[in-house]
């Protein structure tokens, strides 16, 4: 009989850094899932057995990661393997949203034409700057990843970042490798290996503090138009589920038609940042991914000497909610337990449709 799993909803208290809101107390949003057995047994020390999950651009961790349609919900298989599973929700995102985020006004002037008539006419952003950067993200992490090691006696955590999710989790293990057993990076977005590795010198930089994504583009143009596999989507009612719980999760958001985040600076993500990652990594992207080939990239650029790359095929950038998630879960849980991929600590992998695996070259 599988475990029971507990679901656990923190708020993680800190001073924010982002300069809207710098120097007042941030409650970030941070889920757990754990078996009702660990639960019992939070006191013991449980050193390679944390997770912390890092969402991307729009869709906030509960629907990333744990979305409640049966059989979806990738922190709790991992909880069921014996894992600490947590997320959270960055700064401007979700159930972290920020209360300027409330105003349709401070939407991003280019995101405007995927919003309701009704805000498009919004007046000029009353804080006219992007809201939130490299620095601010990687102490929002901070401070979640030291309130977990606190919580459950750990000094390290296993750190997984998807999308958007990849710079930040990223770049965070450059200023704290201590603090991080080993590293997944799926499909990072952002990485530029040429980019700047040093932050702009006018911050904040000037704009507005929320983007904005509808329904129709997020779902009808970023993944369903790249379903392009024949049993891709097992079962088409997970659309619908996904909708729902971004709608719980930023309800804001829903009534606008869509999702909102932050409008974000980000530098350091490049190939001489890349080269300064030195834990085990396993780098893993679909072949039906826009993002393959600059993870190509980053994963030839990443510093480790222990690094696995994963090409996934008849996956999109959306696996999670595809056929795709099965061998996703695979693929990650040996590497958290074991630090390999089919008994390798390094080298490159393809996975078929069906799952099997084949090495494609050291």
């Amino acid at each position: 009989m599988a475990p029971r799993i507990k679901s656990i909803d923190h708020y993680v208290e800190h001073v924010s850094t982002v300069p809207a809101i710098e120097g007042q107390i941030m409650r970030q949003f941070v889920r757990e899932r754990v078996s009702l057995d660990g639960a019992n047994k939070l006191q013991d020390p449980a050193e390679g057995k944390v997770v912390l999950l890092v969402h991307g651009g729009f869709w906030p961790c509960s629907v990333a990661f744990d979305c409640p349609y049966p059989g979806y919900s990738w922190m709790e298989a991992l909880a069921e393997e014996g894992f600490d599973v947590f997320a959270l929700d960055m700064t401007g995102h979700g159930r972290s949203a920020l209360a300027l985020q409330d105003n349709p006004q401070n939407g991003q002037f280019s995101d405007r034409h995927f919003m309701p008539a009704k805000y498009e006419s919004a007046g000029k952003p009353d804080w006219p700057f992007q809201l939130v950067t490299t620095e601010t993200e990687t102490a929002d992490l901070d401070a979640v990843v030291d309130y977990i090691c606190e919580l459950r006696h750990v000094k390290k955590v296993n750190l997984i970042g998807w999308s958007g999710g990849g710079i930040r989790v990223g770049t965070y293990v450059r200023y704290f490798p201590q603090k991080i057993e080993k590293l997944v990076i799926w499909a990072s977005s952002n990485y530029s290996p040429h980019g700047p590795d040093v932050a702009p010198s006018d911050l904040p930089v000037p704009g507005a503090p929320t983007a904005f994504q509808s329904r129709e583009h997020g779902e009808a143009v970023r993944w369903l138009a790249n379903v392009k596999s024949a049993g891709q989507i097992e079962d088409t009612a997970i659309i619908n589920a996904v909708w729902d719980e971004g709608a719980n999760a930023d309800p804001v958001g829903a009534s606008w038609g869509g999702l909102r985040g932050p409008t974000r600076s980000y530098w350091g993500w490049t190939k001489s940042g890349a080269a300064k990652v030195i834990q085990p990594v396993l780098n893993f992207v679909g072949e039906l991914d826009g993002l393959l080939e600059s993870n190509i990239q980053l994963f030839e650029d990443l510093g480790s000497l222990d690094k696995i790359f994963l090409r996934i095929a008849g996956a999109s950038h959306f696996m999670q909610w595809e056929r795709g998630r099965h061998i996703k879960r695979k693929a990650v849980l040996e590497f958290l337990k074991n630090g390999t991929l089919r008994g390798a600590t390094r080298g490159r992998f393809r996975a078929d449709e069906n799952g099997l695996f084949s090495s494609l070259w050291e």
